[in-house]
């Protein structure tokens, strides 16, 4: 009995760091897609402010630089 509990105990432990290294990789990944995202807007921003090119290029470079960041990214995942 006492073995049980050791073990209960010791599988408890371990479900315990999963969840705190999942919540942490979890808060790591979205704070580097915030800062990958915001590093593509601003340099999209700067860069359609310089040579004034339409804005509807601008929405769409915008959006298929996020698609091809998501669709690389996605393999990334660990599960």
């Amino acid at each position: 009995m006492a073995t049980d509990t050791a073990s209960g105990s010791n599988h408890e432990s371990n479900r315990n760091r999963r969840t705190v290294r999942g919540f942490v990789s979890t808060v790591l990944r979205l704070l580097v897609d915030l800062l990958v995202a915001t590093a593509w807007v601003v340099f999209l921003t700067l860069f359609f402010l310089e040579v004034a090119w339409p804005r509807w290029a601008f929405y769409a470079l915008l959006i298929a630089g996020i698609g091809v960041y998501v669709t690389v990214t996605a393999a990334w995942r660990r599960d």
